[in-house]
C-alpha cells in the first residue's frame, strides 16, 4: 500500500525535513561549510520548496508523518519546444540562490554545477532532486514509499528516471528500487562527489 501524501505540501515543512535530512550529508557540507551551515542548508531548501509549489513542473511531496519529504521535477517531453525550457530555467533559478548562499567560493560551486547540468540526461526523464527523512524515521521504508507513486507512473508511461546521490550511504537505497549507477563526478578537485543514476522503466 502506498503512502498517504500531499502531493502540493507546506513549503517549511518540507523544507525543515529535508534539512534535517542531509545536515550531515556529505555534499552539502561542502557546498555550504562552517558555521552557518544549518542555516544555509535550510534557507536553500526552504527556496526550494517555496519555488515547487509555484512551478507546474515540480513535484513536491511530504508523507503523512511528517518525515519524508521529495521533489520531482516532471519530464520535457518536446525539448524543440521553445516554452519546454524547464531546465533552462531551473538552472538560473538555482544559481541565483546559490549566488547569494556561497557567496566568495561561488566560482568553484558554479563550476560544479554546470558539471552536473552537462551530465542530465537528454532524452525525456523524472528527475528526482531531493528525497530525504528525518534521521529518527530513517531506515522504515518510508522514503521508499514516498518514490513509489511517481517511479509506477515511470513504468506506465514508460520514461525513466534519474538522480544524483550525494552521498554514498544511500546507493543500496536506490539499488533497491531499480536505479543503476552512470557515472561517478568528482568535484572541485575531489573535494565534493555525486554519483549519477539512472532507473530504466519496467
Amino acid at each position: 500500500m502506498n503512502e498517504p501524501q500531499s502531493a502540493v505540501s507546506d513549503p517549511l515543512t518540507a523544507a525543515n525535513i529535508l534539512t534535517e535530512a542531509f545536515l550531515f550529508d556529505p555534499f552539502f557540507s561542502w557546498l555550504f561549510p562552517g558555521k552557518n551551515h544549518k542555516q544555509n542548508l535550510h534557507e536553500w531548501w526552504h527556496f526550494l520548496t517555496r519555488h515547487s509549489t509555484k512551478n507546474p513542473n515540480w513535484i513536491l511531496s511530504v508523507d503523512a508523518h511528517d518525515s519524508t519529504s521529495s521533489i520531482w521535477t516532471k519530464p520535457i517531453l518536446d525539448l524543440e519546444e521553445p516554452e519546454n525550457n524547464g531546465d533552462a530555467e531551473q538552472d538560473a533559478f538555482v544559481n541565483f540562490k546559490v549566488h547569494e548562499l556561497v557567496d566568495d567560493r561561488i566560482s568553484q560551486v558554479l563550476e560544479a554545477f554546470t558539471e552536473v547540468n552537462a551530465n542530465h540526461p537528454t532524452q525525456p526523464h523524472w528527475y528526482l532532486q531531493a528525497v530525504g527523512t528525518v534521521p529518527e524515521m530513517q531506515g522504515k521504508g518510508r522514503a521508499a514509499k514516498l518514490l513509489r507513486p511517481i517511479l509506477k507512473i515511470c513504468d506506465k508511461e514508460g520514461i525513466g528516471a534519474y538522480l544524483e546521490s550525494t552521498n554514498p550511504r544511500n546507493l543500496s537505497f536506490y539499488y533497491r528500487l531499480g536505479f543503476e549507477i552512470q557515472k561517478e563526478l568528482e568535484l572541485d578537485d575531489g573535494k565534493a562527489a555525486l554519483t549519477c543514476m539512472w532507473r530504466d522503466p519496467s
